[in-house]
């Protein structure tokens, strides 16, 4: 197949027009292919579970999880980007013009997201969503040789019921691969290698991982300050990588093997690439081959931004057990998590009070490697029971989706149409 991809390897350029391009999309909702998943079923709930290491009951085991406040199995708080049907009215050909090849070229990575759960997902549940791109913004970046540009995106999950499930906003830096490349600031990084010493420590925070599971956490015995356990992911191999596909899927870009993943490079075919055996792989192999992640300025392979939300997010579900609900979540990608690294997810409170009818718990929470970096900042809001108030309640009612202009725009400030 005749392709123009190799034209495009490490030639993308931040330019004024390719800026303008991309704010020219701000509000425009954004077709999506087909989800991971169209409804949630308890097999899908429970790979997306092992895909990043959690066993919960409350996830996995509907026996378990009927005898729960919750009444039946429900999806842990991640599971929701494995699904999100978007149907999109044509958008007229003016429009897809002005935002056509912005930025095109220029390799982007997730650097943040910000998260606020609604209501649990439950067997059963088609879940549509509404994406547009919220903001363009330009940048410094030492990773970048000092050109970047920040591109915020925006999802919001709707169930069958028309309720709002979850509202996820992220963003992406967008820097250019050859200033990168020539930067090298992480390519004097070195892979560890492990003593023996430093797996058994593994080893056991693996084995006295915390699972609060139906002893509930009462609002009243939480404390600023208050101890806190650590959780253990890694070291990061391929087969974290691969497990996490096998829950969540491939991602918006469709790859696929074989036929599959010919037809896709004929969509995309400036998201393939040759390998150094001179035939094509996608872009996304970064996540999975060294040769590659060398190529745009990496020492190894590293993971997904999503992947360390899920770990993150594992950690605040056995803190809090059953009987809790986390409710808002954040986190900063600030050092790419590669291959043999370990993360030692990390939290401490910071605050709590009573709004209205809900008894709120913030948190710092952290990954942390073993350089001893701040690989994830984060923060988070639970909400717990109360031995005086009850139970929680879902906070259900306090936010709405974002109006439409018509079929194919939002209401998104910053929208020029």
């Amino acid at each position: 197949m005749t392709t123009n991809a190799d034209l495009h390897e490490m030639s993308g350029k931040i330019t004024p027009e390719g800026l303008q391009a991309m704010r020219a999309r701000i509000g425009v909702l954004i077709p999506q292919p087909p989800p991971f998943n169209s409804e949630a079923h308890l097999d899908s709930i429970r790979h997306f579970c092992l895909g990043y290491g959690d066993d919960n009951p409350l996830f996995t085991e509907p026996g378990y999880a009927a005898k729960s406040r919750w009444f039946g199995l429900i999806a842990p708080p991640m599971y929701v980007t494995t699904m999100g049907e978007t149907s999109v009215g044509k958008i007229p050909p003016n429009i897809r013009q002005a935002g056509a090849h912005a930025l095109v070229g220029v390799p982007n990575y997730q650097s943040g997201s910000d998260w606020h759960w609604i209501r649990p997902i439950r067997p059963g549940d088609s879940i549509k969503m509404n994406y547009f791109i919220e903001g363009v913004e330009e940048k410094r970046s030492e990773f970048g040789g000092g050109k970047a540009a920040i591109v915020y995106h925006r999802k919001e999950y709707v169930n069958q019921n028309d309720e709002l499930v979850a509202v996820y906003r992220y963003y992406f830096f967008h820097v250019e691969r050859e200033a990168s490349e020539k930067t090298g600031k992480y390519m004097k990084i070195e892979q560890k290698v492990y003593t023996q010493a430093e797996l058994d420590e593994i080893d056991k925070a693996y084995e006295n991982e915390l699972r609060r599971g139906d002893a509930p956490l009462y609002w009243e015995d939480v404390s600023v300050g208050m101890p806190m356990p650590t959780m253990v992911k890694g070291p990061l191999t391929t087969l974290e990588v691969m497990a996490w596909h096998q829950g969540w899927g491939w991602g918006v870009f469709r790859i696929a093997p074989l036929r599959l993943g010919y037809l896709n490079r004929k969509r995309i075919p400036t998201f393939y690439t040759k390998n150094e055996y001179g035939y094509w792989e996608p872009a996304q192999r970064v996540h999975w081959d060294n040769v590659r992640a060398k190529k745009v300025g990496n020492p190894a392979a590293y993971d997904y931004g999503v992947m360390r939300t899920s770990w993150i997010c594992h950690y605040l579900t056995n803190w809090m057990g059953d009987d809790g609900f986390l409710w808002k979540e954040s986190d900063q990608s600030r050092k790419f998590n590669y291959h043999g690294d370990v993360q030692w997810v990390k939290a401490k409170i910071t605050g709590k009070r009573q709004e209205g009818p809900n008894n709120i718990v913030e948190l710092d929470i952290w990954c942390e490697n073993q350089r001893g970096e701040i690989a994830t900042p984060g923060k988070a809001t639970v909400l717990l029971p109360s031995r005086e108030r009850g139970p929680i309640v879902i906070p259900a009612s306090a936010i709405k989706p974002t109006p439409l202009k018509n079929p194919y725009i939002a209401e998104a400030p910053g929208c020029i149409w």
